[in-house]
C-alpha cells in the first residue's frame, strides 16, 4: 500500500509503494464522449443547457493520494513515514478530444477555471489537507499520456517542498520590507520591460529573471491576491485573466509543442495556525500561474507536479538488487 515517507536529507515527502493499475481497455479514450462510463461517477459536471456536459471532474483512476488514507505518522527510528492521505481529481476540460488549450475559447476556459476554483473550495473545507495544486501537462515531454485536454487537482496533508520554500522567502521578504515580494517583483518587471510577454489592466505575464525552462512565463495578477480560487467571485477579471492566459499560451506553442501548466494559490491555513507576532500568508503570498515548456532535455527532469513517486519500495529494490536475479 502507498505511503509518504520524508526524506531526511532534503526535506521532500515522497510517495512509495505506488501502483498504476492500467486500463484493460484497448485504444479507448476514458474522456471522451461514449465513455463517460470508463472514469467512473464524477464529482462535478458542467452541462449545457441542453444537458450535454462540457467539463467532468472525477476521482483519479491511479491516485497519488487517497480520501481513506490514514494520516497518522510513524517513527521507523530516525525516518518518519504517514499515509498519503488527501485526494487525487481529474479535469476533463472539454469533450473535443484532440483540441490544444491554444484552440480554447474563452468562455471555454472560463469554465474550467470555475471548475478549478470550485473544486480548491471545496477540498478546502476538508482541514486534513494543507495543499491543493492544481497542474496541467500537455504533450509527451511533459509526462502526459492521454491526448485529451485534462488537469489534475491534488490535495494533500502535507505542503510541498518546494512551496514551503517559496513560503519561506516570501515571508521573510515581507517580513523585512513589509511588502509582498511578488507584488515587488511585478512592479519592477513592468518598470524594466525587458521579460515582459504580455501586459493588461490587472495581470502580467512575464519571463521569469532565473527561468527553470526555456520560454518559461509567469502570470500573476498586478493586484495583490493570495488565492487563485478568488477569481469566480470576479466575473470580469476571470475573463481578463483568461484573455491574457490564452494569448500566452498560444505563443509559447509556437515555441515548444509540450509544456506543463501549475497553479500556484495559498496552502489550506487558519486563522489560529498564525502567531500574533508573526505574518499572515495572506499578506505575503501571491498567486500565480506558472507555464514551463518541455523539450526533450527539460523533459529529463522533475515535473512540476512536485511530487515523486515510485512503485517499488526501497525495501524490494534492495532485496532484488542484492538477489543474483537482479
Amino acid at each position: 500500500m502507498a505511503e509518504l515517507r520524508r526524506d531526511p536529507v532534503s526535506g521532500s515527502w515522497v510517495v512509495v509503494g505506488l501502483t498504476w493499475v492500467k486500463s484493460s481497455e484497448i485504444d479507448v479514450c476514458p474522456f471522451c464522449p461514449g465513455n463517460e462510463h470508463l472514469p467512473g461517477k464524477p464529482i462535478r459536471e458542467v452541462k449545457d443547457a441542453g444537458g450535454t456536459w462540457l467539463v467532468r471532474c472525477f476521482p483519479a483512476a491511479n491516485p497519488m493520494f487517497m480520501i481513506e488514507a490514514l494520516p497518522a505518522k510513524k517513527a521507523e527510528g530516525m525516518y518518519d513515514r504517514m499515509g498519503n492521505v488527501g485526494a487525487h481529481e481529474i479535469v476533463v476540460e472539454t469533450r473535443a478530444h484532440t483540441k490544444t488549450l491554444s484552440d480554447f475559447g474563452e468562455d471555454e476556459l472560463a469554465l474550467v477555471f470555475d471548475t478549478y476554483a470550485e473544486r480548491i473550495l471545496d477540498l478546502k473545507k476538508d482541514k486534513r489537507f494543507r495543499y491543493v495544486q492544481v497542474y496541467r501537462n500537455h504533450g509527451e515531454l511533459a509526462g502526459s499520456y492521454i491526448y485529451h485536454p485534462h488537469s489534475h487537482i491534488l490535495a494533500t496533508s502535507i505542503i510541498p517542498h518546494g512551496t514551503v520554500l517559496e513560503l519561506a522567502n516570501s515571508k521573510d521578504h515581507y517580513l523585512q520590507k513589509e511588502r509582498c515580494l511578488l507584488c515587488d517583483i511585478i512592479a519592477q518587471e513592468i518598470r524594466q520591460n525587458k521579460r515582459v510577454v504580455a501586459l493588461s489592466e490587472n495581470f502580467l505575464a512575464f519571463c521569469p529573471f532565473a527561468p527553470k525552462f526555456p520560454f518559461e512565463v509567469c502570470l500573476a495578477p498586478r493586484f495583490h491576491s493570495h488565492t487563485f480560487e478568488s477569481l469566480i467571485d470576479d466575473r470580469a477579471l476571470k475573463y481578463e485573466f483568461t484573455h491574457l492566459l490564452l494569448d500566452v499560451v498560444r505563443r509559447v506553442e509556437r515555441a515548444r509543442s509540450s509544456h506543463t501548466i501549475v497553479i500556484h494559490t495559498a496552502p489550506n491555513t487558519v486563522k489560529e495556525d498564525v502567531a500574533p507576532e508573526s505574518a499572515a500568508v495572506e499578506d505575503y503570498f501571491h498567486w500565480r500561474v506558472e507555464i514551463m515548456p518541455r523539450d526533450l532535455r527539460s523533459s529529463k527532469f522533475k515535473r512540476e507536479d512536485e511530487f515523486y513517486n515510485v512503485s517499488l519500495t526501497p525495501e524490494e529494490a534492495a532485496q532484488i538488487l542484492k538477489s543474483d536475479k537482479s
